[in-house]
């Protein structure tokens, strides 16, 4: 059996957090400019980055985040909040998590199916399937249990491989996407005309 790599579920996740880190810093940018103008009491400055937020909510571009961005309407409306803070810390949160080995794994893998117009799947090598390709190739990440490569903190603590199986041109398309990614070391495993077996490491 073949499934379709998700990837692990995060990939929604991703271009959710990159979507809050986008509000967050565009909502800060928002307040520092009109610092420039004049001095802003603390809840001038919750009130222009609540009205900033009721914008978004409206924007349906940021529907997946409505529920993240009405948790910080409500928090900056509080007495004694400060809304700037709040987004301050949030984002330095979201940052350190978008940084993982999880995460950039993730991100490798939707830069190789944008690359090669695929879905990226994931099986067992016994299990895999050669004919089950989505386009003109076949990718698949190789792994008894990929989530068990990275730990709870989402640092990659073993190896993983990718398989490629598609014509030459693909190939080096496949090659190119893992070599850029900066973060992993690949090690090629088989190599013929047509396949490609890339082991990835933490570097």
């Amino acid at each position: 059996m073949i499934l379709l790599l998700n990837p692990l579920q995060l990939g929604t996740e991703m271009n959710q957090s990159q979507q809050l880190l986008d509000i967050s810093t565009h909502a800060l940018l928002h307040l520092e400019f009109k610092k420039l103008e004049r001095r802003l009491t603390q809840t001038e400055q919750n009130n222009l980055l609540v009205q900033y937020l009721k914008r978004i909510l409206k924007d349906n571009q940021y529907r997946a985040v409505k529920k993240s961005t009405k948790s910080w309407l409500l928090r900056g409306r509080k007495t004694g909040a400060c809304l700037e803070s709040i987004l301050n810390n949030d984002r330095e949160r979201i940052l350190q998590t978008s940084s993982t080995d999880l995460y950039r794994f993730v991100d490798l893998i939707e830069e190789v199916e944008s690359q090669l117009h695929t879905k990226v799947q994931y099986s067992l090598a016994h299990n895999i399937n050669l004919k089950a390709r989505f386009g003109n190739v076949l990718v698949c990440v190789v792994d008894e249990d990929l989530t068990s490569s990275f730990d709870d903190d989402g640092l990659m603590t073993k190896s993983t491989q990718i398989l490629f199986i598609g014509n030459t041109e693909h190939k080096d398309i496949f090659s190119a996407a893992i070599d850029q990614s900066g973060y992993f070391q690949s090690v090629i495993a088989y190599e013929d005309e047509n396949h490609l077996r890339v082991e990835l490491f933490r570097l």
